[in-house]
């Protein structure tokens, strides 16, 4: 058991940091073998040839280079889903943001693309076939799926719920729209990793590129060489190999409450021991060498399965974020630390009661008969508290030895309470995970949202979106990107390439607003439509209070904003709410609509996607140019994709200090027995049965058992809250709810009782084998 013990905690350091030093590594290696741009600049208007050589004349410029990117629909089935398009120059001289050969055409000819290789599941086709196509502007085409590329800077296709496809400026023309390369990607020469840097060369450029003409819509800064989920993957790994750690140290303590049972057991041969000459140095070595001899009989054993489960561990982690692993092999100072750990923290915590039982006294230990003491005391509150004739005696007399070894007590019940806490913790905040997204529909409450091409008369699109059957409510706003005005007239952003990632958003809507159900958590909502007032979402907030004022760049112009409120929103990047009515006056032209958002009488899932292609199919019929349709619901599934691998994780590790928890309730009642061997003998000399015995033990463990499910459940609401806290920061800049599963404790319960009982088996079990003879000789 002692061997496990070490093995288990020893093993999920290995699993984790195996897995975590070589998923950072191929994190870092993947992204930057793409040569990601340092900022991309978007205009208006195509760039012509020339320029890129022109810009990468500035001091200061290394790399400049074409592309465009575009939002468009495939339609996969009867449900069309979001396409996004990047349009590549020079297919075999591509500089930046490269995607990685796997199968299939090199280049994509006119009229067909490469696809992400993450995107194969979402199109539900194969290489060689082809799926049909919408642009904002241009009518449904067939494309063929002509090769299979890879971009690790991409999340995965069916974690976004949309596609990802590769094509030439022909085939962009082809599927309809006139425009050419509107983006130009940069990288800087020098200090490439400072982000204020590349941001006054990318406005350098910027200023270029309007005194040539151009009109600079905004410029992108991605933070400096940082995978998009780098941040949050390693904000998670700490918190995996603190917990590591724990399941060893609880091990560790295991490891000193055994040793000094141990050291009570074998008190008179250790008597015997300095009788004939040892001295307290000599049975101190004796007994920890055989404590690093178990240790290494556990690293023996829990390394190379570490080193396997790692593996496993690093290659989901790896399908989680789009990575390949080139190089698996795990860094060597990983089983360096899991030696050096395996052994020094186990023998500090047997040195205790090692160092303890190798100085007491000669005559102390010769008279020891090895009866455990702490027997209970007629005035004891044990005593008194069994004394009621409710309770049986085989009962009593459990529940009094539960509490004759307080201080090993103590001991088990931490590790089963470690151990339950961690398990409860997991499936609490897999639930308050869940009910956070339900937040996603209560926020909500529209079911579709339709991203329209300019120009559209704003009434009769209402209008005639009313008229379709099923359809509750509709509503019209405006979206924009924007950005905190600086020392610049040109927007600055720090969206990735994907128009996801590190996105600022300008919501323009009618005030008060149907469709819309803010969680307001300071200050008010907006509610003068005339006003210029704001309302930040957490991820917009910043370091800003309510009744400051904020300048946002809206198309070029900046225009202050005062703010009046703060939300939580799930499942938004950073946002600014404001009022159309306001927005236009102050930018002194008409907002247009570029968005309508659609309710339904009948929310249920199946009707809404029902109710979604007879809208889609209103659109389309009524020739009304749409940009991509986003239904409530894929936005739902999307996100509950991101965090799947980090709640799994957690009930893993949870899973394995439950177990170190129930080794060490079998150890604490094997050395409980052990103690009392001669005190069973003397109660089957007077007529105890085996079965009686049998139940005195199982009802002591059952005790343990259920003692430590407060303790655990205790713990455990520090824990949710912690770990609710610190997932959904990470996930939504917001807390997530303590919530309290009532699955989670019955199923706990239940482990205990079970675990109690199977762990008293094997001591209930030696304690009937025993001769009464044997027992009563036993010392």
């Amino acid at each position: 058991m002692l061997v496990l013990a070490i093995a288990l905690g020893v093993f999920g350091i290995g699993a984790i940091l195996g897995g975590y030093s070589v998923t950072k590594r191929e994190m870092g290696a993947n992204y930057m073998s793409t040569v990601p741009a340092s900022a991309t600049i978007e205009v208006e208007g195509n760039i012509l040839p020339g320029l890129t050589d022109s810009i990468e004349k500035i001091p200061g410029i290394a790399v400049a280079e074409r592309h465009a990117t575009l939002v468009a629909r495939m339609k996969i089935g009867d449900r069309w889903y979001p396409l996004l398009l990047f349009v590549i120059d020079d297919f075999g001289d591509k500089k930046t943001n490269k995607p990685f050969y796997i199968s299939g055409a090199l280049e994509p000819s006119a009229g067909s693309m490469l696809v992400e290789r993450t995107a194969w599941v979402m199109m539900q086709a194969k290489e060689g076939e082809d799926i049909l196509v919408k642009t904002p502007n241009g009518q449904p085409r067939r494309v063929v799926l002509s090769g299979t590329v890879h971009d690790p800077s991409l999340a995965p296709a069916w974690q976004e719920q949309a596609g990802y496809g590769y094509i030439t400026l022909s085939t962009l023309h082809e599927l309809g729209e006139t425009q050419g390369f509107n983006q130009l990607r940069l990288l800087v020469s020098e200090n490439q990793e400072s982000r204020d840097h590349i941001t006054a060369e990318a406005l350098k450029v910027g200023e270029y590129l309007k005194r040539n003409g151009y009109d600079v819509h905004e410029i992108q800064v991605p933070p400096p060489g940082k995978h998009p989920h780098q941040g949050q993957m390693n904000a998670v790994m700490t918190i995996f190999v603190v917990f590591s750690f724990l399941i060893l140290v609880l091990g560790s303590i295991l490891i000193g409450t055994s040793t000094a049972t141990l050291m009570v057991k074998q008190v008179r041969q250790i008597g015997v021991m300095k009788t004939i000459g040892a001295d307290s140095m000599q049975v101190t070595v004796l007994y920890l060498v055989m404590i690093v001899m178990l240790c290494i009989v556990a690293l023996i054993i829990s390394i190379p399965l570490s080193r396997l489960v790692a593996s496993i561990f690093y290659q989901q982690i790896a399908v989680l974020l789009n990575l390949e692993i080139r190089d698996e092999s795990i860094p060597v100072w990983v089983p360096l630390l899991q030696i050096g750990s395996g052994i020094v923290i186990p023998v500090i915590a047997a040195a205790f009661p090692v160092i303890r039982g190798s100085r007491v006294p000669v005559r102390v230990a010769l008279g020891n008969f090895g009866v455990a003491g702490g027997i209970a005391t007629q005035r004891s509150w044990t005593i008194r508290l069994t004394r009621p004739a409710i309770f049986g005696e085989i009962f009593r007399l459990s529940l009094r030895n539960v509490f004759r070894q307080r201080s090993r007590l103590l001991m088990t019940l931490s590790l089963l309470a470690a151990g339950g806490a961690m398990f409860m913790t997991a499936m609490n905040v897999s639930t308050a995970w869940g009910d956070n997204l339900k937040r996603i529909y209560i926020q909500r409450l529209y079911d579709l949202e339709v991203r329209l091409n300019g120009g559209m008369p704003a009434d009769s699109v209402l209008a005639s979106v009313a008229s379709v059957p099923g359809v509750k409510a509709v509503e019209k706003w405006n979206s924009s990107s924007t950005s905190i005005a600086g020392n610049s007239s040109i927007e600055v952003t720090q969206t990735y390439p994907d128009k996801g990632h590190g996105s600022f958003v300008l919501m323009a809507g009618p005030v008060p607003t149907m469709l819309l159900n803010p969680t307001v958590v300071e200050g008010r909502w907006l509610h003068n439509a005339a006003a210029n007032d704001v309302v930040l979402n957490q991820i917009a907030r910043k370091d800003y209070n309510i009744g400051d004022q904020v300048v946002l760049n809206v198309d070029g112009q900046p225009i202050t904003w005062n703010i009046i409120g703060f939300t939580e929103d799930v499942g938004s990047p950073a946002t600014a709410y404001v009022s159309a009515e306001a927005l236009a006056a102050l930018t002194e032209s008409p907002v247009g609509v570029n968005l309508i958002r659609i309710s339904y009488h009948d929310r249920a899932r199946e009707n809404a996607r029902l109710k979604n292609r007879d809208v889609e199919l209103f659109f389309e019929n009524a020739g009304i140019s749409v940009g991509s349709v986003v239904p409530v619901w894929l936005l739902h599934n999307a996100i509950a994709a991101h965090m799947k691998v980090l709640v799994n994780s957690l009930m893993a590790m949870a899973i394995l200090m439950a177990l170190v928890g129930s080794i060490g309730l079998m150890s604490t009642m094997s050395m409980n027995v052990l103690e009392r061997t001669r005190e069973i003998g003397v109660m089957r000399a007077i007529g105890a049965t085996q079965e009686k015995i049998k139940k005195l033990i199982v009802w002591e463990g059952l005790l343990i058992g259920g003692l430590s499910i407060f303790a655990a459940f205790g713990l455990s609401l520090i824990l949710s809250m912690f770990m609710g806290r610190f997932i959904g920061n990470l996930a939504f800049r917001t807390p997530l709810s303590l919530t309290i599963s009532p699955l989670a404790l019955a199923a706990w319960v239940l482990i205990i009782i079970v675990g109690s009982y199977l762990a008293t088996l094997f001591p209930s079990r030696r304690a009937n084998r025993i001769t009464t003879r044997e027992a009563l000789a036993y010392e």
